[in-house]
């Protein structure tokens, strides 16, 4: 059995970007998006934001002046 570190700051970040966009497509007016497929607009938004998040995070490069 693989064990996978579950981080709760990331776990948070992806359930809220799931659910602002799901929400955001459900309550888009003059759009008539059935909730399923609401559902799986925000499913494929958070996968995204996940694998993004994973294989390209940020990197700060912190460069000294040397005297």
């Amino acid at each position: 059995m693989i064990y996978m570190e579950l981080n709760l700051n990331n776990l948070i970040k992806y359930l809220i970007m799931f659910s602002i966009v799901t929400f955001s497509t459900f309550f888009i007016p003059n759009c008539s998006i059935m909730n399923e497929h609401a559902v799986y607009i925000g499913l494929l938004a958070g996968t995204t934001f996940v694998l993004l998040d994973k294989y390209y995070p940020s990197i700060v490069i912190n460069q000294e002046e040397h005297i």
